[in-house]
């Protein structure tokens, strides 16, 4: 998910009012996609062009993936679709979105998958999941809470079936036929450290274990760290480039985001730097802007760093299907690309 960058508000995050709204990363606009609006505490559904297809009456929303939406009643979270035909009845604790035709939800404490009837593609439930990828999802099997046992994860395919074994400290998810993993080092029965590496899907080695951390691959390069060498490696396990700065985030639309200072900005693939840090807060870039915090407010900038999007906005959200969630003068609503509201609240 994108940072919500904003301090919480009635359009933000709201655990104990009770009132979710939620934002993703997928793909650009299409008219398909369902955007999450909130007027006088309920939530409902608006197209790209910003006309309201479902009036507000739900405790919760998120933007839709695969044309169903996830919606809260009360407590439990379900799907409805764009005629607001509830397809899946609110009964989960938690609900992500539909990708490939499977979404993971959670009930209670556990885990497990639902395909677009509500089905649950296996009978298992785990302590932790994450989404599919490549046709297949990591699952942790064993928290690794008691003294002496570390976590469990390992991999299922689209039938719920365990087809790379339960082996793993850490797994990410699969993205280009590679996913990290970390994995624990022992002498005898001892635990001496942990180590990452890059998986295939038949669960063998793309990359040994002998990274001390490391993310998920975007765009072809795995952030990783090996003693003082940090940077991006590429799928032999070479360092293609290696960077110097306090945090750096992966690639996403040929940008890195860095800081330094505690100011943040964007380096590409070259390493060359495209945005100097300079600014107070930055998101990745997504459909071809990058959210950003300035002293006057927040805005958005292009690839090649111009500020495209003036920054006026007292509140932001990164942009997702096209659309970005701002508030501006106290009234919140949806922006597309150009700066354009397509949609906003009433005053």
């Amino acid at each position: 998910m994108h940072l919500l960058l904003f301090r919480c508000s009635r359009f933000a995050i709201y655990a104990l009012l009770g009132c979710v709204i939620v934002f993703g990363h997928t793909a650009y606009g299409q008219e398909n996609t369902m955007y999450p609006i909130l007027e006088d505490g309920n939530f409902g559904f608006i197209n790209y062009n910003g006309e309201v297809i479902i009036e507000p009456k739900y405790s919760g929303a998120k933007i839709s993936s695969e044309g169903l939406a996830a919606i809260r009643s009360g407590y439990l979270w379900g799907f409805t679709d764009r005629e607001d035909s509830v397809q899946i009845a609110p009964q989960y604790s938690s609900v992500f979105p539909f990708s490939d035709g499977i979404a993971r939800v959670q009930s209670g404490q556990y885990w497990s998958f639902i395909d677009r009837t509500g089905e649950p593609i296996t009978d298992e439930y785990f302590t932790s999941a994450l989404d599919f990828g490549d046709g297949l999802a990591p699952v942790r099997v064993r928290a690794g809470t008691v003294a002496g046992l570390e976590p469990k994860w390992g991999y299922i395919d689209r039938e719920g079936e365990m087809v790379v074994p339960d082996k793993f400290v850490r797994a990410l998810p699969f993205s280009n036929a590679m996913a990290a993993v970390e994995v624990v080092r022992k002498v005898l029965v001892v635990s001496i450290n942990t180590r990452w590496g890059l998986l295939d899907p038949t669960g063998s080695w793309v990359v040994e274990p002998e990274f001390h951390s490391m993310r998920n691959p975007s765009e072809g390069l795995a952030l990783a760290r090996k003693g003082r060498r940090r940077g991006f490696i590429d799928s032999t396990g070479t360092f293609v480039l290696e960077l110097d700065y306090e945090q750096i985030f992966s690639f996403k639309e040929n940008r890195a985001r860095v800081s330094e200072g505690g100011l943040w900005g964007f380096v590409d693939r070259a390493g060359e730097v495209v945005v100097e840090p300079g600014y107070q807060r930055a998101d990745d870039f997504s459909n071809g802007r990058a959210l950003v915090l300035t002293g006057d407010g927040y805005g958005f900038i292009d690839s090649t760093g111009t500020m495209v999007i003036p920054p006026r906005y007292e509140k932001a959200a990164s942009f997702d299907q096209g659309l970005a969630w701002v508030t501006l003068e106290g009234r919140s609503g949806y922006i597309d690309t150009t700066g354009i509201f397509v949609w906003r609240e009433e005053d």
